[in-house]
């Protein structure tokens, strides 16, 4: 699959995960969490900022969603109902992506606009590049897989007017 099919499969994947997340994530508190997942996101967030818990369903699982302020930066943590870590969202300096995925982003933001850019790590191992994009008033999450010679969905986004 070349670069520019890659691209639009990614953003259509991309939009329609984000509004099936959207409808399903749900608002909690801290003393909400199971106490397994209560115990990774007491060590998850030492020396940060929590902002608030997210309960959601990805693939027929409970997963939890921390987002927290660490070192100036957002990053979201996703914890399974069993207290491990599924994936890490982490804002990402443009500076420090990779030549393909920054040449990705600016082919796909046309007249939009590109707001902040996250990693999202899976085992310790970047699988994604995410970006709001605004255009015309719509605010839309892209995606970007690096090196890749397919797309997966990857379940977490927003889609707003």
């Amino acid at each position: 699959m070349n670069r520019t099919a890659r691209l639009i499969v990614g953003i259509v994947l991309g939009l329609v995960i984000s509004v099936a997340a959207q409808a399903k994530e749900k608002t909690i508190k801290q003393s909400d969490l199971p106490s397994a997942v209560q115990r990774t996101a007491e060590q998850e967030s030492a020396g940060a900022t929590i902002t608030g818990y997210t309960k959601d369903k990805v693939e027929g699982e409970k997963v939890y969603r921390m987002n927290l302020l660490s070192d100036g930066r957002v990053k979201g943590i996703v914890i399974g109902s069993d207290g491990t870590v599924v994936s890490v969202e982490e804002e990402t300096a443009w500076d420090l992506l990779p030549a393909d995925v920054k040449t990705d982003f600016t082919n796909v933001t046309g007249k939009g606009k590109l707001g902040a850019v996250s990693s999202i790590t899976k085992q310790g191992k970047v699988v994604a590049y995410e970006a709001l994009l605004v255009t015309n008033g719509k605010r839309d999450r892209v995606r970007i897989k690096p090196y890749a010679t397919a797309l997966e969905p990857i379940p977490t986004g927003d889609s707003k007017k």
